[in-house]
């Protein structure tokens, strides 16, 4: 299913939902909201997706520019390495960095959530610790780029080191599970 309908498959549902819950009286879908309301506490834009463990990057199709606002929610847990350990977001509590990891900071945890904002998924060894909650300004301190599509994913230590791609079997033959993130973004004015 591509991911407009995706997305507005999850307004309607979001709708029915919040009608089936709150009381009556007038329904403003979330686009309209964020439309009709200058109050910086709701967000612009909010997507829920899955970060499978399978893959080093999952692009969100979200563009970021300079000034705006995101934070991210993640949760659930995936298994790694074939030998049926399991983390959360936070990671497996090693160190990352080596050369083989997604993000090559050795700050960010090994089998943590990791995001990145860059033109296009990249294999260029940066990105930032999302871990179960991230809050924070466009531009991000260790992102490819200042501007442009938000990446999130599985920082495991199946990439090559020259940075030219990564070895599938170690992400999809020795990962299995996926996360569920929530990404809110303000945007600048």
């Amino acid at each position: 299913m591509p991911l407009i309908e995706m997305r507005a498959t999850l307004v309607a549902w979001v709708a029915a939902v919040a009608a089936a819950w709150m009381p009556a009286g007038p329904l403003v879908s979330l686009a309209a909201s964020s439309a009709l309301s200058s109050e910086r506490a709701r967000p612009d834009e909010i997507l829920t997706l899955v970060i499978p463990s399978t893959a080093p990057w999952t692009d969100t199709g979200i563009r970021l520019g300079p000034g705006d606002e995101v934070q991210i929610r993640t949760w659930g847990r995936v298994r790694f390495d074939e030998a049926a350990a399991s983390v959360g977001p936070k990671g497996s509590g090693r160190p990352g960095g080596s050369c083989g990891f997604v993000v090559t900071d050795r700050a960010v945890p090994a089998q943590s959530v990791v995001g990145n904002v860059a033109s296009e998924v990249t294999f260029d060894g940066q990105g930032f610790f999302v871990g179960p909650l991230w809050k924070g300004r466009i531009p991000v301190r260790g992102a490819t780029a200042r501007e442009g599509q938000l990446l999130l994913g599985f920082n495991d230590d199946g990439m090559m080191c020259d940075r030219s791609g990564y070895d599938a079997w170690d992400f999809a033959g020795d990962n299995s599970g996926s996360f569920t993130a929530e990404v809110s973004v303000s945007r600048a004015r």
